[in-house]
């Protein structure tokens, strides 16, 4: 049986084979909760500086997310502890398959990082909506909705920028 496990396939044994997607299926089937834990931590964050806070719609936005996240870290980590076949190292256009791959998942990494970040953007103007609909002045509404688009847009860019950083060099 252990010799069976000790078998290389594609430079890898069997065994890390079964481990890394062990550990994969394991995130995919707690994610939810381990994200429901994370959110609510983050949540007793931002409440202790805004105190009238709604636990479910921070959690509706951000659990999700922040999911996704999580799987495509923990796989993107399991997945770097295999080794490379070398009958998959070839060149296309001058890039090793290796990079190509590395590079996708740098881009995918980063790209759900960000859409977590502007999940929060949400939550955040949710909170100051809910301030300004009490002041009843239509300047502070308006006000909120330029510096939301403004840091969504400022958060976009620096995604970008860091897309063109980690992934292209």
């Amino acid at each position: 049986m252990f010799d069976f496990l000790n078998q290389v396939w594609l430079d890898n044994t069997l065994r890390s084979y079964i481990i890394t997607a062990a550990i994969i299926i394991f995130v995919l089937l707690v994610r939810k909760y381990f994200a429901q834990a994370v959110a609510g931590l983050l949540f007793q964050i931002v409440k202790s500086i805004w105190s009238d806070l709604d636990q479910k719609s921070f959690t509706q936005l951000v659990v999700r997310p922040l999911g996704t996240f999580l799987v495509i870290l923990v796989s993107i980590i399991t997945f770097h502890k295999l080794n490379f076949p070398a009958v998959l190292d070839f060149d296309i256009y001058r890039i090793t398959l290796k990079e190509l791959i590395h590079t996708i998942a740098t881009i995918v990494l980063i790209v759900t990082f960000i859409r977590l970040l502007l999940r929060m953007i949400d939550f955040i103007s949710i909170i100051l909506h809910a301030k300004a609909d009490r002041q009843k002045d239509a300047s502070d509404e308006q006000l909120l909705i330029f510096f939301k688009d403004f840091f969504k847009v400022i958060f976009g860019i620096i995604g970008l920028l860091m897309i063109l950083k980690y992934a292209f060099g």
